[in-house]
């Protein structure tokens, strides 16, 4: 009889066991472009598995974020359904700036939980998932609209830096302050930024000499843009400034724009095809005479901006097509192009390719004077050139288990 009962027990363990076994977890791969907190889902929330690769999972999930008013961020996350008759999913919600990171990861997950729900109904534990719903209050909806907002939507931003570092032969001062402030809604959006720079350095010599390096930056930026219809905006932008790199004692700049997005405004965390196209003054009052013989000149300069941008399950794809020209004379004129790649090969191969291209011929504040080797190795005078480019490119390759679910934060 002992015998009997100890068969019958290895039995129903081992049929456990097995059951437990064959139970088929929905398989999630994630496309993040933000911090998706990867970690703290594997960690506590095993009912999925996490792959490294897109290639075979049930649920392919594109995470991106834009900015949005006050400083918050707009995150958009994209559901792709592999292999259940669901139509795929795009959630949409708004994260505050001034929240924590545990409350930023709450509310990540919250609609994350969503987004996965489909699958997780479609799977062999849909007979384990239990499901509860806050009360709603009466009075709490549609309330969205009469919330009293003391800043009227204004977010503003400070920031000082202060860098020192040196050692026997070499010393280093770097000195940095910034004030933004913006205002983001639907129908409009105002932004205002400025920057000041001071880099000192101070370099001795093997015979003993010093060397003393400076390089100062003023920066005014603002631009005010309008949104006519889904797809046109106009605006202007304005700057005003100096440097001792660029030749500058004071230049300013206002120009209006007009912008089409071949793709709605609302789609443009995933896609974006747009021109932008830009005419306005510029003053320049220069710190030593140009090559042009000129110590002070306004000259009228229009440029157009093409970019497009694509973000999709095979990877993602940048370029920006920049033209710049002056009227008053047409062989003036600079034009860059920006291509960046990332695409999914095949599984476990990726490619990352990209870089810039520039044709620069419309550098009308180089100093007619002589610049001399010291400031050249210390860049502390911009030079003339007629181009300038980088590029990188990469391959990753990964290979072996095709999951992610462990987690081993040790060392």
């Amino acid at each position: 009889m002992k015998k009997l009962f100890t068969l019958v027990f290895l039995f129903l363990g081992t049929y456990s066991s097995q059951a437990q076994e064959s139970i088929s977890k929905p398989s999630i791969f994630l496309d993040c472009q933000m911090n998706c907190f990867t970690t703290f889902l594997r960690q506590e929330h095993g009912y999925v598995d996490y792959k490294r690769e897109r290639q075979g999972a049930d649920v392919f999930i594109l995470v991106t974020d834009q900015s949005a008013s006050a400083g918050a961020r707009e995150i958009q996350m994209i559901f792709d359904y592999e292999d259940i008759q669901i139509t795929d999913d795009t959630i949409i919600y708004y994260r505050p700036a001034n929240i924590s990171e545990a409350e930023r990861r709450d509310l990540f997950l919250k609609n994350y939980k969503k987004g996965i729900l489909p699958a997780l109904l479609n799977s062999d534990i849909s007979d384990h998932i239990d499901y509860t719903v806050n009360e709603i209050k009466e009075d709490s909806v549609g309330t969205a609209e009469k919330i009293n907002d003391p800043w009227k939507l204004w977010s503003f931003n400070l920031g000082l830096d202060l860098r020192v570092n040196g050692e026997a032969s070499f010393n280093e001062q770097f000195y940095s302050g910034r004030f933004s402030a913006s205002q983001i809604k639907e129908k409009y959006k105002f932004f205002v930024f400025t920057r000041y720079n001071l880099e000192q350095s101070t370099f001795t010599l093997s015979d003993g000499e010093e060397v003393k390096s400076e390089n100062r930056r003023s920066t005014f930026f603002t631009q005010y843009v309008k949104s006519i219809g889904s797809k046109w905006s106009i605006g202007a932008r304005a700057f005003a400034g100096s440097s001792s790199f660029g030749n500058t004692d004071f230049e300013a700049f206002f120009k209006p724009a007009i912008e089409y997005n071949v793709f709605p405004y609302s789609e443009s965390s995933t896609k974006r095809f747009s021109f932008l196209y830009s005419l306005g003054p510029e003053y320049k009052n220069y710190t030593e005479i140009t090559v042009f013989d000129k110590l002070e000149e306004t000259r009228l300069r229009h440029g157009l901006d093409v970019e497009f941008i694509s973000t999709q399950q095979w990877g993602e794809i940048e370029f920006d097509i920049e033209f710049e020209q002056y009227l008053h004379d047409l062989s003036l004129y600079s034009i860059s192009f920006n291509p960046n790649i990332e695409l999914n090969i095949v599984r476990g191969l990726s490619l990352e390719l990209g870089g810039e291209i520039s044709f620069v011929g419309d550098r009308i504040n180089i100093s007619k004077s002589e610049i001399s080797d010291q400031d050249i190795i210390l860049q502390n005078r911009q030079l003339d050139t007629n181009y300038s480019y980088f590029s990188y490119v990469g391959f990753n390759y990964r290979f072996g288990t095709r999951n992610n679910n462990i987690v081993n934060p040790r060392f």
